[in-house]
């Protein structure tokens, strides 16, 4: 890369992260201080913290400024909460600002964009490398989470990392029983939240999340999760049961069937409770979040019929 542009170097150094350099880094290649200066006054490059640089060409998103907080603070420094949420791509998290930790006696303190925590119990942060960048362990990201998001979103994403299998409810309850020690922000809401998942059946969806949360809210949380239905030497699961009653409550995202085998498999599934003496129910996100009364009534009505 010693014949090349400076623009060719930085296009090289950032092939993987985002767009996002230091200015030590990129000295380091071969690019000059002036150099970077007159890249920023051409609009080539950002200066977004102080000697940590963006490629403007390049999308702004939560990965980036995660990327960004980290290469301003350094190699001791690790992504947290949200923004480590981010890397392990959880379901449903907005990110304001990008989040840090930092051992505690570091001076690094939160700025513009960078909200720093520091931690000296290191073990509890569980740090690994996801996609490239040094980020707290799961069951850490998420206890994090349980202290700067409500409990809807928190479980959302729970149940997305046990639905994908980087955790389960034995490993969370591991973590809360080893580094759950009284104050810990966020260790009441994750034990409470452990408490009440099942822990055999994630939820598959944020809107099965949700349609879990206003049963319980509204006093039908009798059911049984992936509830079994057998036909033709086949066995069906549904999202909620309700056996004495023969109600089945089931969730309906939108969505297109380019396989027409998935559409034939929820129409012959869809038919099975019927041939069971079972009433079903459809929660679809707009009776969900629009029409949430409306839905209740519904259910109600069909386990009283």
């Amino acid at each position: 890369m010693s014949q090349a542009s400076p623009i060719q170097i930085i296009n090289h150094v950032t092939t993987h992260t985002a767009g996002v350099l230091s200015g030590t880094s990129a000295v380091a290649h071969g690019v000059s201080r002036k150099q970077l200066v007159t890249l920023c006054r051409s609009g080539f490059l950002t200066r977004v913290h102080p000697d940590t640089y963006r490629v403007t060409a390049v999308a702004v998103t939560d990965e980036q400024r995660a990327r960004a907080a980290l290469t301003w603070a350094g190699p001791t420094a690790a992504g947290w909460g949200r923004s480590a949420a981010t890397m392990y791509r959880l379901d449903g998290i907005v990110v304001p600002e990008a989040e840090i930790v930092v051992p505690a006696n570091r001076r690094a303190r939160s700025r513009p964009g960078i909200h720093v925590v520091h931690c000296d119990d290191r073990a509890s942060l569980m740090i690994r490398r996801e996609r490239g960048i040094a980020v707290t362990g799961i069951e850490a990201t998420l206890t994090a989470l349980a202290s700067c998001v409500d409990s809807e979103a928190l479980e959302v994403a729970c149940e997305d990392a046990r639905r994908r299998r980087l955790t389960t409810t034995a490993a969370l309850t591991a973590y809360l029983d080893r580094h759950g020690r009284p104050g810990r922000a966020g260790i009441a809401a994750m034990r409470a939240l452990v408490h009440r998942l099942d822990p055999k059946h994630p939820s598959r969806s944020a809107l099965e999340v949700k349609t879990r949360r206003l049963l319980v809210a509204h006093g039908l949380g009798d059911f049984v999760r992936e509830f079994p239905l057998h036909w033709n030497g086949r066995t069906y699961f549904f999202d909620f049961g309700y056996a004495p009653r023969k109600v089945i409550v089931e969730t309906n995202g939108r969505r297109w069937h380019d396989d027409p085998n998935d559409y034939e498999y929820d129409n012959e599934k869809w038919s099975v409770p019927g041939r069971h003496g079972y009433r079903i129910v459809f929660a679809t996100w707009k009776k969900v979040t629009q029409e949430p009364d409306t839905l209740v009534a519904e259910i109600r009505a069909t386990l009283a019929a």
